[in-house]
């Protein structure tokens, strides 16, 4: 469903006279018995934490059906346990999936698809009218890069935008409609035919704010990041270096008033003021402390409500597996029965290798891992997370080669791995002594996996 322009993913408040109203999805999983479908969205899509707002459990024969309300339009996700495809929800719409059986490469252990399906939805079209706006985009960005790219000319856009308008002239949906107003307005940007100046006043200040609409807030943040960098990085980036090390959420605010869009539009400058904050999360010079106060502050002070609940999903998502915080807790069997949390391997530094017995990627690393422990010694503890099953055949290949790490149980605990962020396997966490997290995800066993427990081995010694 993405274009050729590249875009990030969004989020919407919800307008008073929205209601909930009833979806059905029902469909086959193919070859997939007994496994968890969820359906997810971002909780908004500004600071892009996602919630599961709805899932089940495929039958014997791989069928799935679940009903939930839900209140507005919103871009979402479709998993079958790690795999997943996006598609657009509508309220009072009827959704049937046919998802292929095999959807994962047998290369590389990056090289894993998308869940692949097909879909029939009763939502007025939407989905279909978004796929064809969407190739239609591609194809005409394609054929016409040159043009499109290379002229301060406006008409190769214009004509794009009559093309659209003949081939949609009767569709009155609001979010379709916002988002092909917004694509073709950030195409108008990233060709270079309207300066950012331009752009920001006859798009987005004093105009409604589609909070819910992907394409909209998509665009929102890359031109306000651009925006924002040229603006003040400059002139002012000392001055927001010290607001954010003070956790000065008043500091900030004046920096940004001193821009006369930003001044003019209360709504417009929180919205950009916590993208901003965020982004000097991970930033060397800024203070993740400073951050996380200066968002505590507006997720209590804002007036408006979905503001404050913005900024509370920034602080979490910004907290989740973050150094220093306490490893996610799980109760996981070994072959025993015993079962085993993360409090339990208090003492030492330790890598979870979460991993499936018939991922060889996973397999080919124990000897990295082998080494690398027997030069640690007992500084260092190895535990397996078997995802999946037969775990039995990890701890098994473990007895033959002489090692003794403990291999948990994950099964098909889909919670464990959502808490710990596992997209591929295989995924390596390091924990601190004091089980709470180390590094999360760290990196492959055979590129930099070693250096990093090293320093977080050094870190621990100096506590």
């Amino acid at each position: 469903m993405k274009r050729v322009v590249e875009l990030v993913m969004i989020i919407s408040v919800l307008p008073l006279f929205l209601y909930a109203q009833p979806i059905n999805i029902d469909g086959k999983a193919q070859g997939r018995v007994f496994e968890k479908v969820q359906i997810k969205v971002y909780a908004d899509q500004f600071s892009h934490l996602r919630k599961t707002i709805a899932e089940t459990i495929t039958d014997d024969e791989g069928n799935l059906s679940l009903t939930f309300d839900y209140p507005q339009t919103d871009y979402a996700w479709i998993s079958v346990e790690l795999l997943e495809g996006e598609f657009y929800l509508t309220p009072g719409a009827n959704y049937t999936f046919d998802v292929f059986p095999d959807t994962v490469r047998k290369g590389s252990v990056y090289d894993q698809l998308p869940l692949q399906f097909n879909m029939q939805a009763n939502d007025d079209d939407l989905n279909d009218n978004l796929a064809r706006f969407n190739a239609m985009y591609n194809s005409f960005v394609v054929n016409h890069f040159n043009e499109i790219y290379r002229s301060r000319d406006l008409t190769i856009i214009y004509h794009l935008r009559k093309k659209v308008e003949d081939t949609f002239k009767d569709e009155n949906n609001n979010y379709f409609n916002t988002y092909v107003k917004y694509s073709l307005a950030q195409l108008e940007w990233v060709s270079k035919k309207k300066s950012t100046n331009t752009i920001v006043s006859e798009y987005f200040f004093d105009k409604p704010i589609h909070y819910n609409n992907i394409q909209y807030t998509d665009f929102f943040r890359s031109l306000f990041q651009e925006y924002v960098v040229s603006k003040f990085y400059g002139k002012y980036f000392g001055q927001l270096v010290e607001s954010v090390h003070k956790g000065s959420l008043e500091e900030l605010e004046q920096i940004l008033l001193l821009d006369e869009k930003l001044a003019a539009d209360s709504k417009i400058r929180e919205l950009v003021l916590m993208q901003l904050v965020s982004g000097f999360y991970n930033e060397p010079d800024f203070s993740k402390k400073g951050v996380l106060e200066i968002l505590s502050k507006l997720s209590k002070s804002s007036s408006i409500k979905f503001h404050r609940e913005i900024a509370g999903n920034y602080i979490k998502k910004l907290s989740r597996l973050a150094p220093g915080t306490p490893a996610p807790h799980f109760e996981l069997p070994v072959s025993s029965g015993k079962l085993f949390s993360p409090e339990n391997f208090k003492g030492q530094v330790v890598i979870f290798d979460f991993m499936k017995s018939d991922c060889q990627v996973c397999l080919a690393h124990f000897d990295f891992l082998a080494d690398l422990s027997s030069r640690m010694g007992s500084k260092l503890k190895i535990v397996i997370l078997a995802y999946g099953q037969h775990p039995e055949k990890i701890s098994q290949l473990l007895r033959q080669r002489g090692i003794d790490w403990q291999v948990l149980y994950v099964g098909k605990r889909i919670d464990v791995l959502n808490d710990y962020q596992v997209k591929i396997f295989p995924t390596y966490i390091i924990l601190n002594s004091d089980a709470t997290i180390g590094l999360a995800p760290a990196s492959m066993a055979d590129e930099n996996l070693e250096s990093e427990v090293i320093r977080i081995l050094n870190l621990n010694n100096r506590k």
